[in-house]
């Protein structure tokens, strides 16, 4: 057995080389958050639930394209489906997958209790809420904004003139943006905002849909039975579609049922009511390195 000593100098030293602007990291969490909430490198059975609801969400859109391609008498997609009744239609998808898939955004790290890793870098508190908020809207307009612009894009692609329907359709393309970012923020503050609240995934799960459910019933048995159409409001499954019905073009919400409708800024009350709550209880949350 040798008896020679060895000294190491193991001093740490500073960094020296390029610094990448903060920003990139937030961008780097969102994307990690949002690749891990739709199963991305887990397990095959944490891929199907999210990727059937992203399929399905697209699916009256791809049905309402094929029609006309199939049959020389049927009317163009966008009179088979405006863009306000494929929202009306997929949302059940758009509540299951609000509630299913965006607490996760939190929860996973409060349960874990890994929160002081991400605090214990450069990153802060408001960076990280930034970054899941980033991953929310993101997941979420691969289920509100995506299957908007494949309605708008294919019946331009798939009609006889394409070229005259984009000078018809070019006016489209903003309120379809717009419209599809109103309800994708709004979902994905009622997400986040139940992820806050419980480190339990579960509980935020059901919190959530018992929120998204029992209202549309309650305030239309309420507006139904009063006679007061702006109760109609209260409905939070339903509010951003009828926010969002006033941007987008051909179609207004409710036409079809003929009911009268809450007054237009009632309804962006309640959908800038939800967002500006979520805005100021996230931070409340997360307010300094200690709350992990």
């Amino acid at each position: 057995m040798s008896d020679t000593a060895r000294l190491y100098d193991v001093r740490y030293s500073r960094y020296a080389g390029d610094r990448e602007p903060r920003w990139r990291g937030v961008l780097a969490l969102a994307r990690s958050s949002a690749t891990r909430a739709l199963g991305v490198r887990r397990t095959r059975g944490a891929k199907v639930w999210p990727f059937l609801l992203v399929v399905c969400a697209h699916l009256p859109a791809v049905a309402a394209l094929g029609i006309p391609l199939l049959f020389d008498d049927a009317p163009p997609p966008l009179e088979l489906v405006s863009y306000v009744d494929l929202l009306m239609i997929i949302t059940p998808v758009l509540v299951a997958f609000a509630a299913t898939t965006l607490p996760s955004l939190l929860t996973r790290e409060r349960r874990d209790r890994v929160l002081s890793l991400y605090f214990s870098t450069a990153m802060s508190p408001g960076e990280y809420l930034a970054g899941k908020a980033l991953a929310a809207v993101a997941l979420m307009s691969l289920v509100t904004l995506s299957p908007l612009l494949v309605l708008l894009v294919g019946s331009i692609v798939t009609a006889d003139a394409p070229l005259d329907l984009v000078r018809d359709y070019a006016g489209h393309v903003v309120p379809v943006l717009a419209g599809g970012a109103v309800v994708a923020l709004y979902f994905a503050a009622l997400g986040l905002l139940a992820g806050s609240l419980t480190a339990k995934r579960l509980f935020a799960v059901g919190g959530l849909l018992a929120v998204l459910l029992v209202t549309p019933v309650v305030s239309g048995l309420v507006a139904t039975l009063s006679d007061r159409p702006e109760i109609f409001a209260g409905d939070l499954a339903f509010a951003p579609l009828r926010a969002a019905s006033t941007v987008l073009p051909l179609g207004d919400f409710g036409e079809d049922d003929g009911m009268e409708q809450p007054p237009d800024g009632l309804v962006w009350a309640v959908v800038g009511g939800v967002v500006l709550l979520a805005a100021v209880v996230l931070p409340l949350r997360y307010r300094t390195r200690d709350d992990a």
